[in-house]
């Protein structure tokens, strides 16, 4: 009887001795862009324990295996969405190439010890993928210079974009007022149905106000938090009304269309005196 309380205790000391295992990090991102990379890194502490495997899943999809005391140590199983690159990965990191809108989901690392016990603890982290536009906002229908009381239009337009982007107009570096802007409108592309072209249109009536140093300063912001902010800028110039003046006489054209016509004279006399002398003759 003795004997068996003893094994017991050894067997619950061992336990919490066993489960002192800590997964001490997971470093996984929140969000990462369509096509680009993402390092998933797990940093674990064995408190005495020797490590038996680490084990990563999407969802509940085992896709990375790695078992030191195996040869090759690292297993690595296909899974939709998910591009390990085996020659960066290692027990602590395991790299992801060419994300696609499947890699995104649930990211899970598992840690387990040696046997008799394998303690294993794990832990995990959503990932989002977003596509970013290829290019910054995209402004139309504004001109280059507008009078007192001129209605300014313009268009923002963002290319697709998954989740919709997030569209801002400033006028002189001040958020426009609720009233100057129209929209958003989305667009869903036809080359990729899971993304939107967004819209956001500006329509105001140019004030003295408006114009500092002559000129309005417009920006169209665009923002798909937390990956990606653009915007495109322009100022356009303050144009004055333009009135009809009279030139003042010119004396200098008056004296010389005078000097011109005496000699225009002469030369008419000496022409006729000679003709009237034939005909008398």
């Amino acid at each position: 009887m003795f004997g068996r309380v003893i094994v017991v205790l050894l067997l619950l000391w061992k336990q919490e001795e066993v489960n002192s295992l800590r997964l001490v990090e997971l470093r996984v991102p929140t969000h990462e862009r369509e096509g680009g990379m993402a390092l998933l890194g797990c940093q674990y502490d064995l408190e005495g324990d020797t490590l038996y495997s680490l084990k990563w899943y999407k969802e509940s999809r085992e896709f990375y295996r790695f078992v030191p005391k195996n040869e090759p140590p690292v297993y690595y199983f296909p899974t939709p969405g998910v591009n390990v690159d085996i020659a960066r990965s290692s027990n602590t990191v395991v790299a992801l190439l060419n994300l696609t809108q499947e890699s995104a989901g649930h990211y899970r690392c598992e840690v387990s010890g040696e046997a008799p016990l394998f303690a294993t603890v794990n832990r995990q982290k959503y990932i989002n993928i977003h596509l970013l536009p290829r290019t910054g906002p995209h402004v139309t229908g504004l001109q280059e210079q507008y009078k007192i009381d001129d209605i300014v239009v313009a268009n923002c337009s963002l290319p697709p974009s998954r989740p919709k982007a997030n569209l801002k107009w400033l006028i002189n570096d001040q958020p426009a007022a609720a009233e100057y802007v129209i929209g958003p409108w989305y667009r869903v592309s036809a080359e990729r149905p899971d993304a939107a072209e967004t819209i956001l249109q500006l329509s105001f009536q140019a004030t003295s106000a408006h114009f500092i140093n002559g000129a309005i300063k417009l920006k169209c912001q665009a923002t798909i938090a937390p990956l990606y902010q653009r915007e495109t800028e322009s100022t356009h110039y303050k144009a004055f009304p333009i009135t009809a003046t009279t030139d003042p006489p010119d004396v200098n054209k008056a004296s010389f269309s005078k000097d011109y016509a005496e000699p225009a004279e002469n030369s008419l006399a000496t022409l006729i005196i000679p003709i009237l002398y034939l005909i008398l003759v």
